[in-house]
């Protein structure tokens, strides 16, 4: 066990009983846990964390993911938590549950969660918050539902999230606190949760309470929703890197092309790595088609115009409800493979042939 020294000039840890014993609170993160812990036994995260961990440099890895039987053993023997109460903290059974045949590998990216880009301890908007829940709560904490990349809003106060300090733009980083509370920007010492909220859209919001509850639920669970909306956000990825979209496609996902070519802006990045505003704007577009029934959602593609070579290989993998509706894949794998021999060279984006007329203006001083 471990506590603060409380006549130290400085935070250290010692061995000892913990004094301030804390409990998970309800879908609380284990990043938080450990952050809320060292606050009240008046010691820093790192410190602790290294205390407990030593030689392994905690807070440049996701911690909030899983733990080795090592470093759960470490924990346990330092904060008197049960194996399920540690577990309860982490991101892996939830993973696990949605992405029942997906092998998780360590150290590999884990789909649908956010993920922590990290450079000596500095990360990269990893984590998101809702403004009202860190203000109701009598001791603010970080849910696990805010490290998972399809949850953009709170479905609780039905509001955006954010990922980084409203008043300073600086990411969320709790590990850096040494005194104070989670709601508190490390960088600026600002309230985050002092902010006028932003009202989510209402079928985001449904869609994303129906996704939540059976990611969190141990009940109702089907994997035919994840599979749906993994496929849904390719395509309209897809979409938006050709040179022309079909004004049905359009009329479909209830989104101009201005909206679908913006897309493109951040195509070269994986979902999982987007911001909260741009992980919130792709499913805002594809939130109209998660709601149909399976028959209705295979005959809208259908008569999208939309290429069925792009139906069938937009994709790793074409969800199982889909199967019986579009014809054999492999009809379509020569001409894909031409199409990716000779690729057509895409355009550039209004918005960012913008950007380089700005850079270039600047750079020989024309005002």
């Amino acid at each position: 066990m471990l506590h603060a020294h409380g006549r130290a000039k400085v935070h250290r840890v010692v061995r000892g009983p913990w004094p301030a014993r804390i409990k998970p609170l309800e879908n609380e993160t284990l990043s938080s846990w450990l952050v809320r812990a060292s606050l009240a036994n008046f010691s820093s995260p790192s410190t602790v964390v290294n205390y407990i961990w030593p030689g392994w440099r905690a807070w440049t890895r996701d911690i909030d993911r899983e733990l080795t039987p090592d470093q759960l053993k470490a924990l346990q023997q330092v904060s008197s938590l049960s194996e399920s109460e540690i577990d309860s903290m982490l991101l892996k059974p939830v993973i696990m549950r949605v992405n029942q045949d997906t092998k998780l590998n360590r150290t590999n990216t884990w789909p649908w969660v956010i993920q922590r880009s990290t450079r000596n301890k500095n990360t990269i908007r990893s984590t998101q918050f809702c403004p009202l829940c860190l203000m109701e709560d009598v001791k603010p904490y970080l849910r696990r539902q805010w490290r998972i990349s399809f949850i953009t809003i709170c479905t609780k106060h039905r509001i955006n999230l954010h990922d980084s300090c409203p008043h300073c733009g600086a990411s969320v980083e709790v590990h850096k606190l040494t005194r104070g509370k989670l709601k508190q920007c490390a960088h600026c010492r600002w309230d985050m949760s002092d902010i006028k909220p932003a009202s989510a859209n209402n079928e985001l919001a449904s869609v994303t309470g129906m996704l939540e509850k059976q990611a969190f639920s141990e009940q109702d669970y089907s994997p035919t929703h994840f599979q749906r909306l993994r496929y849904l956000i390719s395509l309209v990825r897809r979409l938006s890197a050709k040179q022309s979209i079909p004004q049905s496609a359009a009329t479909l996902f209830q989104c101009n092309e201005e909206r679908f070519y913006a897309f493109a802006d951040f195509s070269s990045l994986a979902f999982d790595w987007l911001t909260t505003d741009d992980r919130r704007s792709l499913l805002e577009t594809v939130a109209p088609l998660m709601s149909m029934g399976t028959a209705q959602f295979a005959l809208s593609l259908l008569e999208s115009d939309i290429p069925l070579s792009l139906l069938n290989n937009c994709a790793d993998t074409i969800p199982e409800e889909l199967q019986q509706y579009l014809p054999e894949k492999r009809c379509f794998d020569a001409r894909a493979r031409n199409e990716t021999q000779n690729p057509v060279k895409k355009l550039p984006s209004r918005r960012a042939i913008e950007r380089r007329w700005q850079a270039f203006l600047v750079k020989h001083g024309i005002d």
